[in-house]
């Protein structure tokens, strides 16, 4: 295949990376071609369907399996604009390796997909879009907030904005998302972390099953349907490099907004990171290079990835990457270690689903449950942090946990047979909606008990976005392939959405306030600075006697104040009652001259903001000195709810 080329010169390139890239004089395009004999770079005017230029990848152009070619303008080309300019604004490229033609896995911009849910009538017309902008980052720098000071935040980009009711001017875009900062940094968030945002293909192609009985003798083949891939998990024509244009209110620049998005981001103290699925086979160098682009190019802040596929040692060891937040299902730092890899403690977190499972046990009033929950209330690392959330994009949400008890998935077209069977999940008495007043009660002091449980734990907690909203999905655990009022947020700010709002947002702040209740380092629950106290002590029905029976439900923990950042600190006391009946609790003694105030009640919705003031704590004795008075006062909890105690001058 020879196509005469008058319009542009070309030479050997030079270097990596893969890709498009702007070079001296030029513009150089990479790609690696194992297998191909007779190989093209093909260069299409838009819209036009026959290539403008067809450049023959020969041995010259070749270093080990990788072409380099780069691209200048000819004499006969009469345009003042540079060579990025053109490509950029005016042509497409594809690649060709013995006589099939197909777009180059490293593109940062794919057309043919701007229209989302639309079954492209020239899908053979998909092509790598070339977008080589000189991007003003001004000042932008990595903001590498410590995971112990962070509140992250889980949304996907298009359910996020797409309800009418979420009131911005570009719906299910990136811009549509920057336009709801200022919402997030009210709330107090400073990260997000984006479910998947590269270019994916949304429509899938399944065959209809048949669930109820078998197939008619003389049937025609099953019919063939389309169904939305809503999440973006596990799809065929995938380009890791390129942002979702569907995703973008500029569709031939979804580069240029994506990078203007994490800009505004990072303006408001906000971490962006990306969740990046690989499939099963996808090579492990384009891996590396495709988590490198996305920090080198769009100054993402970090990852969650699916080591099942891409290893661990990998990415924990690769250079670029290092001080980039890494989160995944287990990290073996044994391994990391033996390997000699230099862990920054603020890179790597474990995506830890089973504070999620335990967690929503002991909510429910699970007997046996009080240890586990000490060890997730607790848990944190020297080298590496956790990731805690009770609940996230696959399974219910935090609404759906407390009004459903089994999932109710039939919208999805599998006869609620998909979506795991064990949620852990308690509707309060009744399945789903209701209009009684005392199981919507249950169900708010239930929630207020989750983000407590979820707010008040060692580790960085995650927020399903939405979740602060009562946000639900009908008990679907699974919505998957739900792109409607399902997975939209909904922003309409009913008495219900108002309330839940207003107390995570105050709970954020408390946990801000106090610093011993998101420590950079473990908890040892032993006096380490010899204050008379350790950092953290376990509490029952009496104080310093937990009760770890099968039976109970039942805790206390004491965070001392003198383990806090500056020492300074003053000591909160968490009381957990997940009994059905009202239980009397011992407080712990307090040095002389010094008292426990009721801050939190979850069953009265109590949050007393006069405790969140710095306060400066007088000087006193030893714990050990306090009036005997002290130590037998007792305070009486209500069922299923949590009273935290902070420390206060008498």
């Amino acid at each position: 295949m020879k196509k005469e080329n008058k319009l542009f010169e070309y030479r050997v390139g030079s270097s990596l990376p893969f890709g498009v890239t702007k070079v001296k004089g030029g513009v150089q395009f990479a790609v690696y071609l194992p297998k191909g004999k007779n190989c093209f770079l093909k260069l299409y005017k838009k819209g036009r369907k026959t290539p403008n230029s067809v450049i023959a990848l020969t041995e010259k152009f070749k270093v080990g399996d990788v072409y380099f070619v780069t691209v200048c303008k000819s004499e006969l080309l009469k345009d003042d604009r540079s060579i990025a300019q053109i490509l950029t604004e005016d042509y497409e490229y594809m690649y060709e390796a013995d006589g099939k033609e197909f777009i180059d896995p490293y593109a940062d911009y794919v057309t043919g997909r701007e229209h989302w849910g639309k079954r492209n009538s020239q899908a053979k017309q998909m092509r790598g879009g070339i977008c080589i902008h000189d991007f003003d980052w001004k000042k932008d720098s990595p903001l590498r907030i410590p995971y112990s000071e962070m509140v992250l935040y889980q949304l996907h980009v298009r359910g996020y904005t797409k309800h009418s009711s979420s009131k911005v001017a570009h719906k299910g875009t990136f811009r549509g998302l920057m336009e709801k900062i200022p919402y997030l940094k009210d709330l107090g968030i400073n990260g997000v972390l984006l479910l998947p945002v590269y270019e994916f293909c949304e429509i899938t192609q399944e065959r209809k099953e048949e669930w109820a009985a078998e197939k008619e003798p003389g049937k025609e083949d099953e019919e063939q349907k389309d169904k939305i891939n809503y999440w973006g998990y596990g799809t065929r024509d995938t380009f890791y490099f390129a942002p979702k244009a569907a995703y973008s209110s500029n569709v031939t620049e979804p580069s240029v907004e994506f990078k203007e998005m994490v800009q505004a981001f990072h303006e408001n103290g906000i971490e962006v990171l990306l969740d990046i699925y690989f499939s099963p086979g996808t090579n492990l160098f384009l891996m590396i290079d495709c988590l490198r682009s996305w920090v080198l190019n769009y100054h993402i802040d970090g990852f969650r990835i699916n080591q099942e596929v891409m290893p661990s040692l990998t990415v924990a060891s690769d250079p670029i990457l290092s001080g980039v937040k890494i989160l995944a299902s287990y990290w073996d730092m044994d391994m990391l270690h033996n390997a000699r890899v230099c862990v920054e403690k603020n890179a790597l977190g474990e995506y830890n689903e089973g504070f999620m499972n335990d967690v929503r046990q002991f909510l429910k009033s699970d007997e046996g449950m009080v240890e586990s929950v000490v060890h997730y209330f607790s848990r944190n690392y020297e080298d590496h942090s956790v990731i805690n959330f009770i609940a996230h994009v696959n399974g219910f949400t935090l609404m759906d946990l407390v009004s459903y008890d089994v999932k109710h998935n039939q919208e999805n077209g599998e006869m609620n047979q998909d979506g795991t069977e064990y949620n852990y999940s308690w509707n309060c008495g009744v399945e789903g909606k209701t209009r009684k007043r005392s199981i919507l009660e249950r169900r708010m002091v239930q929630i207020r008990n989750a983000f407590l449980m979820l707010l008040t734990s060692q580790g960085t907690p995650m927020i399903l976005a939405g979740d602060e909203l009562g946000n639900t999905q009908f008990g679907n655990n699974n919505a998957y392939c739900q792109d409607n009022a399902v997975t939209w947020i909904n922003w309409t700010m009913t008495k219900t959405a108002s309330e839940i709002h207003d107390f995570v947002k105050k709970i954020i702040q408390f946990r801000r306030t106090f610093s011993v209740l998101h420590q950079e380092h473990p908890v040892r629950m032993m006096d380490t600075r010899s204050c008379g106290m350790p950092d953290l002590s376990i509490h029952g029905t009496q104080a310093w006697r937990p009760d770890y029976y099968n039976y109970s439900r039942m805790l206390g923990m004491l965070y001392y104040g003198e383990y806090g950042g500056d020492g300074q600190d003053r000591s909160v006391y968490i009381i957990y009652n997940m009994y059905w009946e009202a239980k009397s609790f011992d407080l712990p003694n307090l040095p002389k001259g010094r008292e426990w105030r009721v801050m939190i009640d979850s069953y009265d919705n109590t949050f007393n903001a006069l405790y969140l003031k710095k306060k400066k704590m007088r000087a006193s004795k030893s714990p050990k000195k306090a009036k005997k008075k002290d130590l037998q006062r007792k305070t009486v909890v209500p069922p299923r709810s949590i009273v935290i105690f902070v420390e206060d001058n008498a």
